[in-house]
């Protein structure tokens, strides 16, 4: 097939998606062309640029030079300008480009800045996939909500309260926006059952589950079966949304004789100083890292006791598969993408989302090591059979082969 590829975001669990499924079509003889904006220029490793037959860069900067680095950074920018005229506008023409090449279908990734990409609305002879990882979630969790408020009225230079009002007034549209262009979509894939599930609530559509996946010739046990450290993991930003004080208030209810270590990895520093506090508070050790390369984070994985997933109404969890297919059981909340992912007893253990019941779960896999190995076996054995990205380009290929024949 010959497939057009969009996507406009930073380096992050959907870029990553993008490129697997992207370098993984070529290596199976599709024609890839990829079509992004110049808003966010470092992809790192991941870049589909690399694979892709042809890279068409669509320039955007609207106002003036520094727009996109203020969009990126976070601080104020005129998104009710930026976002509803120029960007609208070129996505039309973004969309006529492709229509203009006779692909066989579009395989639309999520726009950092929309939600949905507003270049399904006028792709009008070419059929898409857009490929959802979770609606807007800020439109349906007040947890959410709130806490991008929050971080909002924290803005520097005193321009709290001016983002706030700037983002009531735009929040609204845009969730109302990104409504009206998924629904245009010839199909919508989703990462989970439960993302099909909120797909169908905020779009009233059905959408195909298409998981995601690891590869496990990179994530591997340890050589030798690696001796485990005194810790577990936590990983992913930001904070608050993966729920890293809970695991901390977890690890303060474990028996100090048997207490682990928490080592966090986030992609950057922002805004952990309450982390650390909690963890001074609560006599847990915390190793805090952040912006650790794939090799590192492998490591970590492999040495650790055991994975923890806090985070409540994950979609999918990339996380807890990455643990196992490195032979570490995962602790999850029974949530979200989580319960499907997660075998409970046998790849790990799925706990309600409290303090006690995290507690106990990770207490189990210290005191009993023996129980751990088998898990972490187990997950292993699983991953290969059901959570690679070999499964996942198999699945993808079979929706946008079903997209392009109608």
């Amino acid at each position: 097939m010959r497939i057009a590829v969009y996507e406009n975001l930073p380096p992050g669990g959907a870029l990553r998606t993008s490129y697997e499924l992207g370098s993984r079509l070529v290596a199976r003889g599709h024609e890839i062309d990829l079509y992004r904006l110049s808003t966010y220029a470092d992809k790192g490793a991941f870049d589909l640029a690399q694979d892709a037959r042809s890279v068409r860069v669509v320039p955007y900067s609207p106002l003036f030079g520094t727009l996109e680095r203020r969009l990126r950074d976070g601080h104020l920018a005129p998104r009710s300008y930026t976002l509803f005229g120029p960007l609208r506008r070129l996505h039309r023409r973004l969309a006529a480009e492709i229509d203009a090449q006779g692909y066989d279908v579009a395989l639309v990734h999520p726009d950092a800045m929309t939600f949905a990409p507003y270049a399904l609305r006028w792709l009008s002879r070419t059929r898409s996939v857009y490929y959802c990882q979770e609606p807007p979630r800020v439109a349906f969790e007040r947890a959410v909500r709130d806490q991008h408020r929050a971080n909002l009225a924290s803005s520097p230079y005193g321009m709290g309260a001016v983002r706030l009002l700037e983002d009531r007034i735009v929040m609204d549209r845009l969730i109302a926006e990104d409504a009206v262009t998924a629904t245009c979509a010839t199909t919508i894939a989703v990462n989970s059952v439960f993302s099909r599930e909120r797909a169908w609530a905020a779009y009233s559509r059905n959408a195909t589950v298409c998981y995601l996946g690891v590869d496990p010739s990179r994530f591997v046990p340890g050589a030798g079966g690696a001796s485990r450290q005194r810790e577990v993991l936590s990983i992913g930003a930001p904070i608050s949304a993966k729920n890293h004080t809970l695991v901390v208030e977890a690890l303060s209810r474990v028996p100090a004789a048997a207490r682990p270590a928490l080592r966090v990895i986030l992609p950057r520093k922002d805004r952990s100083e309450g982390l650390s506090d909690a963890a001074r508070k609560n006599d847990v050790e915390l190793i805090l890292e952040t912006g650790i390369e794939e090799p590192a984070l492998i490591d970590r994985y492999q040495h650790a006791i055991a994975t923890v997933c806090a985070a409540r109404l994950e979609p999918f969890g990339l996380t807890a598969v990455e643990s196992m297919a490195c032979g570490t059981p995962v602790v999850a909340i029974r949530e979200g993408g989580f319960r499907e992912s997660v075998v409970d007893g046998e790849t790990g253990l799925l706990v309600e989302p409290d303090a006690d019941s995290l507690a106990e779960a990770i207490r189990c896999l210290v005191e009993e090591p023996a129980t751990a190995a088998r898990m972490g076996a187990a997950a292993r054995s699983r991953v290969l059979d059901e959570w690679t990205w070999d499964h996942t380009v198999s699945r993808m290929e079979a929706i946008l082969g079903q997209a392009a024949r109608g």
